[in-house]
């Protein structure tokens, strides 16, 4: 008799962009027996791509704020002198101006910020306010700008930067590479690299490569789950990851 395959763990996934981390647990849920418990460790934005973990199973989901907060690694494209609300080029624009930066000068201003620095969250994140997701209360207007500026401004905390890098410059468009602590926002750190330059900057692309010990090179497309057998097919059991987690120390 062919043993059952056990529906309780995680699962390594590569979000594709235009999708929310939400839509993403929905999307798995789908395939699962009703009732199942399913969450994620850890919000991507809708247009951003690469690693999601999603715990599948009461006893997974309670391992949740373990994978949380471990340190994270990212790719990201901005664009020098675009300024939006949202620090991303999904919102609305308030300035797109040319913008003369030499090379030198962007890899100072990235070298500036040494190890560690005190970063104020964007308004629009997934930040809660009395319950409600700060993004939520700025998209339907719920609060004033300055009430929501003061919030995140109350937020702010150091992160940690355990390598920050200028990975490519081509005018008005640079690439960086950054390992990060939890809670630290690419979409806040690109828009204050901007700021050491005298301007502004808005993230047009952000993948995240890893999750502590895990990589996006594990993960499974989203789009080629098609049923419960293949979610099954390419979930961790919980004790291989907390094995993992036992075992991870930050580079």
């Amino acid at each position: 008799m062919e043993e059952k395959k056990s529906t309780e763990g995680f699962l390594l996934i590569n979000k594709p962009n235009g999708i929310t981390s939400f839509n993403c647990v929905a999307r798995i849920k789908y395939y699962l027996p009703r009732k199942t418990k399913v969450g994620h460790a850890g919000t991507l934005d809708s247009f951003a791509t690469g690693l999601l973990i999603i715990a599948i199973g009461r006893p997974a989901t309670r391992e949740i704020e373990h994978l949380i907060k471990l340190d994270k690694w990212y790719i990201a494209q901005a664009k020098l002198g675009q300024w939006t609300d949202t620090l991303d080029f999904t919102g609305q624009t308030f300035e797109d101006k040319q913008i003369t930066i030499s090379k030198e000068q962007l890899e100072q201003a990235i070298a500036s910020f040494g190890k560690a620095y005190e970063q104020t969250p964007p308004i629009y994140s997934a930040l809660k306010y009395k319950g409600r997701r700060l993004s939520e209360l700025a998209r339907k207007h719920k609060l004033p700008e300055e009430e929501l500026e003061k919030i995140a401004k109350e937020k702010t905390k150091e992160v940690q930067l355990y390598h920050l890098s200028l990975e490519r410059y081509e005018p008005p468009f640079f690439t960086i590479k950054a390992h990060v602590s939890h809670g630290t926002y690419i979409r806040a750190l690109i828009e204050d690299i901007a700021e050491k330059v005298g301007t502004h900057a808005t993230t047009h692309e952000l993948e995240r490569s890893k999750i502590g010990p895990f990589s996006v090179d594990q993960a499974i497309d989203l789009n080629k789950l098609e049923n419960l057998e293949d979610v099954e097919e390419r979930l961790l059991s919980i004790e291989e990851v907390l094995n993992q987690l036992q075992n991870y120390s930050i580079p």
